[in-house]
């Protein structure tokens, strides 16, 4: 006999902000219709020495942090199954503990609330780079059947195995939001290929075919969409920086480290200013 084991939930964290309420309802659009519940999960930093005064107003601000969520995914009259949860700790350590236990872990950007500040802030910044699972920072300041012709773009390299991943939950993404997609990959060569054009020339070919393979076989299965591919030479920030404007999401995969790094660090807070596109870190 085949024993089955309840499917994982989605845990969205909750800190009483609208970022939090926006990465919510994102969460909320990817569950429904499934068996799969949302866990609203706020994380408590009230001391332990506090009070009994301090620990009910923690509480209660808890509690109302989780009902503005709840009443949020309620209003959208879609069938998601939500759980609530509080838990005392410090947020990026509890979320990344949290983590174990799902499949994908959501949290709001400071983009959101602020779209001019050009951070992630650090609880996002923390769960991005240690999250055990795949974490989507949710900037957007919009969710919902808002009509956006921006591109999802997917992170990919030469290997198949990872690349096909990222494209998965990019054309997911792209379908659920009738957005465009285009699959990135990003090289930079030694001191002697910037000296040979020719050889230049060749891995741009070559990383175009295999952009083009790896990308066939999905448009394939999503034939309806429109998807194309793009070598750039340097670094993805450097393209990020410059296409911002024109992107709502990215998907990337977790060994994409240095990507990450240079993202949620100081060098990315050009890319992120006055933008709002969100980040999904695939694990």
């Amino acid at each position: 006999m085949v024993e089955s084991h309840p499917p994982k939930s989605v845990v969205v964290g909750i800190d009483g902000s609208q970022a939090a309420v926006r990465a919510a309802l994102w969460a909320a659009n990817r569950v429904v219709g499934t068996d799969i519940p949302l866990r609203l999960l706020h994380i408590s930093e009230a001391s332990r020495v506090a009070g009994p005064r301090e620990a009910q107003q923690a509480l209660a601000t808890a509690e109302n942090a989780l009902h503005d969520a709840y009443a949020a995914i309620d209003a959208m009259g879609k069938p998601v199954k939500v759980e609530m949860q509080v838990l005392n700790g410090r947020p990026a350590p509890t979320l990344i503990d949290a983590s174990d236990s799902t499949t994908l872990l959501c949290v709001g950007g400071t983009g959101s609330a602020h779209p001019c500040d050009g951070d992630f802030g650090f609880t996002a910044a923390e769960l991005v780079q240690s999250a055990r699972c795949s974490v989507a920072v949710i900037r957007e300041r919009h969710i919902g059947p808002v009509t956006d012709v921006r591109w999802i773009v997917a992170v990919v390299d030469e290997s198949p195995d990872s690349s096909d991943v990222v494209l998965q939950v990019a054309f997911e993404e792209a379908q659920r939001r009738g957005a465009p997609l285009v699959a990135v990959s990003a090289w930079q060569s030694g001191f002697d290929d910037l000296q040979n054009d020719r050889a230049i020339d060749d891995h741009d070919r070559r990383a175009h075919a295999i952009l083009d393979r790896q990308l066939a076989l999905w448009m394939a299965r999503y034939p309806k969409l429109e998807a194309r591919t793009r070598v750039v030479y340097g670094t993805f920030l450097n393209y990020l920086t410059e296409q911002a404007a024109s992107i709502q999401m990215v998907v990337i995969g977790a060994a994409h480290t240095r990507d990450m790094q240079q993202l949620t660090g100081p060098a990315g807070a050009l890319a992120l200013r006055c933008s709002d596109f969100s980040l999904f870190v695939v694990r």
